[in-house]
């Protein structure tokens, strides 16, 4: 058997809309599966099972939650001496936006112009079903501007105008070494990766109350 390999590239970026998309993303497995490691490599579900620690079964099921809702693709499939079929899974783009037709920064923004971004974010979730209670409204302001303004400190460390070398990169290498670099600034930082389980907490509450109305 020959190797079947997928000529598909991945995407820098794909914007999710449909809430029970959203939901499998929030999924702690589903999203360490996603964002831990298929956004970097394709790897099978064995590989996957010895780098999360977690029994082969349970990892295929959560694959083919997040293969059929579109989130990753099988890109490869192999056959071994012993006649084993492997199948590597990717990520279809290197990060996933929520709902958000672009990713918001206060990055040269003036305060006020970045508080009316936020606004219209979370205004913005009420077309996936998302309405925000005005009693958590405040609460939610606050936990996405915190995690905007944390993103945009940690964007200025390198992607500044004087940096000469990195505003030269072509866009796409640009945009690339940025992702890269602020994903592992930011997993290094404990208030922003409690902040953000906060807001997907926030977020994942309204998404079950979505599914308990459907059912």
């Amino acid at each position: 058997m020959n190797p079947k390999i997928s000529t598909k590239r991945i995407k820098e970026f794909e914007i999710v809309t449909n809430p029970k998309v959203i939901k499998l993303l929030l999924d702690k497995t589903r999203k360490d599966i996603v964002f831990k490691y298929l956004v970097n490599q394709p790897m099978t579900v064995k590989q996957l099972s010895v780098a999360m620690k977690k029994k082969p079964g349970t990892v295929l099921h959560h694959v083919q939650k997040l293969n059929n809702a579109g989130i990753i693709d099988l890109v490869e499939t192999r056959e071994t001496p012993r006649g084993i079929v492997e199948r590597y899974y990717r990520a279809v783009a290197r990060e996933f936006r929520l709902g958000i037709s672009e990713r918001m920064s206060a990055y040269d923004e003036e305060p006020e112009a970045s508080k009316d971004r936020v606004r219209a974010a979370l205004l913005g979730l009420s077309t996936l079903g998302i309405h925000i209670t005005e009693s958590e409204f405040g609460q939610a302001r606050s936990l996405l501007q915190n995690l905007i303004d944390r993103e945009a400190e940690v964007s200025r460390v390198y992607d500044s105008p004087g940096n000469h070398a990195f505003q030269s990169l072509p866009p796409s290498t640009r945009r690339d070494v940025s992702y890269r670099m602020s994903q592992f600034l930011l997993s290094q930082d404990a208030t922003y990766r409690r902040t953000l389980s906060e807001w997907h907490d926030l977020i994942a509450r309204y998404l079950r109350r979505i599914e308990s109305e459907v059912v």
